[in-house]
This record gives structure tokens, sequence and C-alpha cells, in this order.
């Protein structure tokens, strides 16, 4: 093995290392319960449709697949997760859920490594390469989400793997490399329909390629049948929900992309707003405040550079195979957006249901570095500049993290100003709830202490993380009991200085702050009631 693959290997193992150190930090985000139960529902009805008298008694109460409210969640990783859980005898909540959060992060750990794929195909360079994996892993929201997101990261994650394998397939059309798409497609799809994208565009690229004669016809043709038809059986295969109306199951699940059943009000730029009523640019403020802002400068420089190059090409569209690439990623940073936008589809908190774009958005902007670092106008004057800017950027960032960690979720950066609290959703997923139950917990003897949420997060959800000796002593307050304290993370209200929904009795007993910013409070009652 040659010095710089020995570099690459070990680059990956350090980054296995760190999330296996890191894993254990972090908590349960507000919707871990429910992706779970996704798996498990699915789980239940393969066993009970092959082998009914193999039910685990844990899982004979969960709901029927069919009338499951959620059955059109893809359950390509849900499923395994649940699998694997069971065989390896997992049965405390804590222990499941530092399992999922180890696991989830090797998967995502995949999704970097065909990022890697993807920069070292398009640039010959490992070094670059690597630069695309530092920019995803210095992404403070993806680095967090990646431990806890077994939904848009790990879908991110898959639309890496699978645009890895097509552009593979479209650059050498072969038998192999059309199976091998075809399964990272199905995955892909299986996780989330919204991928359903990628066969378009494979489609759509073959057929410019035929036109402009870079393909036979007569080549490229049988393949991409074999590809579709090999997709459409795997992505069946791999969803159990769709064997009973393939067709018509999954026609339900896109249609569920458009018109997603979440109207409600969100907080957004210090309004509340309903996710029926967004902005036309709500996703490019998202990603514009939670980006590292060199990563925004060099994605300007890249397409700029690619929309240059196509301008000047007309309708050749692209000259090789470098600015085929080119064109794929932008594309596929730029349409789904696009699409979004146009359709009116439902968004909201932030913009992770888009998160599958961020590897086309990095690809792009290393396409920028490339720019800047390769010009020959002023390039002892730039190179310099720009290796010490993104030295700079590496290491601001780190130092961010490291100081929020284990909260990196709520990075925005400098774009978003001071102040956060009361102007954006924050800690929407809830992570903060378990440093201030573990607070709590520390500072409070009493046997049994009766909590409660006082805004819609479900702060029992968060137990589920914590040692089956600290839940014992947690119980949630009742519509007849005065709850001991009360807990609130500000993400549906402008006010923040708000007490809680229980009056002046409640002081302020606990903040949870990341970098100075106030995430989550805690108020306990007076005087106190037992």
């Amino acid at each position: 093995m040659g010095r710089s693959r020995l570099l690459v290997l070990l680059c990956f193992l350090v980054l296995l290392a760190l999330g296996a150190a890191l894993h254990r930090d972090y908590g349960l985000a507000f919707d871990e319960p429910r992706q779970r139960e996704i798996g498990a529902v699915t789980a239940a009805y393969l066993i009970d449709l092959v082998a009914p008298s193999l039910m685990p008694p844990a899982m004979g109460d969960l709901p029927r697949l069919h009338g499951y409210q959620d059955r059109d969640y893809g359950v390509a990783f849900e499923m395994p997760a649940v699998v694997l859980e069971r065989l390896l005898g997992l049965e405390d909540t804590r222990d499941i859920f530092m399992f999922r959060h180890l696991l989830t992060y090797a998967f995502c750990l995949g999704g970097a490594w065909a990022l890697y794929s993807l920069a070292l195909r398009r640039f010959g360079d490992r070094r670059l390469a690597l630069l695309a994996v530092a920019f995803l892993v210095l992404s403070p929201r993806l680095f967090a989400e990646s431990f806890f997101n077994s939904k848009d990261a790990v879908f991110m994650a898959a639309f890496a793997i699978a645009l890895n394998t097509m552009i593979a397939f479209v650059l050498r059309p072969r038998p192999g490399s059309a199976l091998l798409h075809a399964l990272a497609t199905a995955f892909a799809m299986d996780v989330r329909v919204a991928a359903i994208m990628l066969p378009a565009a494979t489609v759509a690229i073959f057929v410019v390629r035929a036109l402009k004669r870079e393909v036979p016809v007569r080549r490229a043709l049988p393949l991409v049948a074999f590809y579709l038809a090999a997709t459409a059986v795997l992505v069946v295969a791999l969803w159990p929900w769709l064997w009973a109306d393939p067709l018509g199951n999954f026609g339900h699940a896109l249609d569920a992309i458009r018109n997603f059943r979440f109207d409600q009000e969100i907080l957004y730029r210090g309004a509340l707003i309903r996710t029926t009523q967004l902005p036309w640019n709500y996703l490019s403020i998202w990603i514009s405040l939670t980006t590292p802002p060199l990563y925004l400068l060099l994605l300007a420089a890249g397409a700029a550079a690619t929309l240059w190059r196509f301008a000047r090409g007309g309708l050749r569209l692209w000259r090789d195979e470098a600015e085929l690439q080119d064109m794929v990623f932008l594309t596929l940073l730029v349409a789904p957006l696009a699409a979004v936008v146009l359709l009116g589809s439902i968004v909201y908190d932030g913009w992770r249901q888009l998160y599958f774009v961020y590897p086309a958005l990095l690809l792009v902007a290393l396409r920028g570095w490339v720019v800047l670092w390769s010009g020959a106008v002023a390039a002892r004057v730039r190179r310099p500049a720009l290796a010490l800017a993104t030295a700079l950027s590496f290491v601001v960032t780190a130092a961010w993290m490291v100081r929020a960690h284990p909260l990196q979720n709520v990075y925005l950066n400098a774009f978003a100003g001071g102040n956060h609290i009361g102007q954006f959703e924050l800690d929407y997923w809830g992570l903060g709830m378990r440093s201030g139950l573990e607070h709590l917990l520390a500072h409070d003897p009493a046997e049994r202490i009766e909590v409660v949420a006082a805004n819609f997060m479900a702060l029992p959800k968060s137990f589920l993380i914590l040692t089956s000796q600290q839940r014992l002593r947690l119980h949630e307050a009742t519509d007849e009991t005065i709850p001991h304290y009360a807990f609130t993370n500000y993400p549906d209200t402008r006010d923040p200085h708000k007490n809680v929904a229980y009056g002046p009795n409640y002081d302020l007993f606990h903040e949870v702050t990341v970098d100075g910013e106030v995430i989550l409070r805690i108020f306990k009652s007076k005087p106190r009631v037992r």
C-alpha cells in the first residue's frame, strides 16, 4: 500500500475511533424513538409473515404495519438496526440508543467515504479528496446529526453513496456498475423516496451522452434498461410495506413528499410562520446560516466556474468527463432546492430534509477551491491566502465544535448575528434535555422528581438515554400534580425571557448554554410542593 493510501486509511480510522469515543455523549433526539418504532413495526410484520412463533414478546404489542401512520417511511436503515439490536441482545433503552448512535455514525462515515471517492474521481488527487471529507466533518450540524439523525443524515450518506455509483456507472457503463448503482439507488430510495431523482438523473445523462455520441446507443440502452429493472425490483424487495401493492404504496409515499402531514407554526427570523406558508428563500437562508462561511464563498466560486464553462460550451453541455461531473454536482444541488420551492413542499426544522444535497454542495465548493488555487494570476499571493483562510476556517470551526460538544446541532455562523434565542429554532431535536436532566439529578437528591416540558417537546423521551437508576427517580407530572421542575428549550416562542406556563411560582434553576447562547432553561417551583 502506497503512502498516500495509507494516509487515507489512517484518516478514516481516526474518524471511526472519534465516533466510537464520542457516540455516548449525545442526548436523545426527539424523533429517535419514533424512528426505531418504524423499523420495529416492519420487522414485526416480517416475523409475523414468515415465522409467527418466533415473535419476541416485546414486539408482539407493536402496531400493525398496514394501519401504521408512518408506514410510508423507508426502513432500509431502520429495520436492519432493529434486527442488529435484537441479535446483540440489547434490552435497556440506554444501551439501545447508544448502539443506534454508533451505528448511525458508522453509516454516515460510509457516506464520507463516498464523498472522498467522488472527489478523488473528479480531481484525481487524494489530498483534495481528503479536503472534501474535512469540509464534511467540520460542518458542525452534520457532524452532530451523524450520531442521532437516522432520517436526514442517513439519507444524505445513502444519497452520496448512490451518487458515487451513478458517476461510476455513467462514465464506465458495465453490467457490474449498473447492478451496484441499482442496489445503491434502491437503498437510498428505501430510506427516502426523494432519491427517485437518481434514476431520472442517470437516464438523462445517458440520453445526453448518447446524443453526443460519447457512448454507443446499442451499448447504453440495454444497460440502462437493466439498471432500471434491477432498481425497481430491489426497491420493492427492500421495503416490505410495498409488497402488498408496489405501485399504489410507492405512489402514496411519493405524494407524501409534497404533501407532508405537518402543518404547524415554526420560529423563523423572530416570527412564527406556518410550514405551509414559508417564504421562497427559507431553504437558502437556512443553508447560508448553518454552513461555515468559507464553504459558502468557495461554493460561489465553484458554481461560477461551472456556469462559465457551461455558457462557453453551449449545447455541448460539457467537453470532458470532469465537466460532466461538475454539471451533475451543480444540478443535484440546485434542482432539489428549486423543486421544493416550485412544488411548495413542506419543510421545517431548518433545512434538514434537504441535507442530501450537501455532498454536492461540498463538491462544487471544492471545485471553487481548486479554481482559486490553480489560477495563474497573482498565484504567489492567492495560494498562501487561500491556505491560510482554509486553515483558519478549520481551526475556528473545530474550536467551536469542541466548546459546543455534544450540542453542535445548534450551530449558526456569523451571518446569523448574536442572541439567537427568539430568532431561530435552536435545539429543536431536544438534545440538551439530557444535559439538563443530568444536572438536575446531580443537584437534587430527592428519590422522586416530577418534571414537565413547558412546550411541545416530549420530555419523557429524553429519559430513555439515561441510566436505569436515573430513570427511576424521574416522573412526568400529571394534570393533578404540580411539577417540581419545568423545562423549556424555546423552539416555538419569540419571547426569550418568557417564564413557563405555570406562572410566577417558578424560579430559574439552571441554563444549558452553547458558547454563551441559551438553548434550554429549567425552572424550579417555589415553594417546592411534594
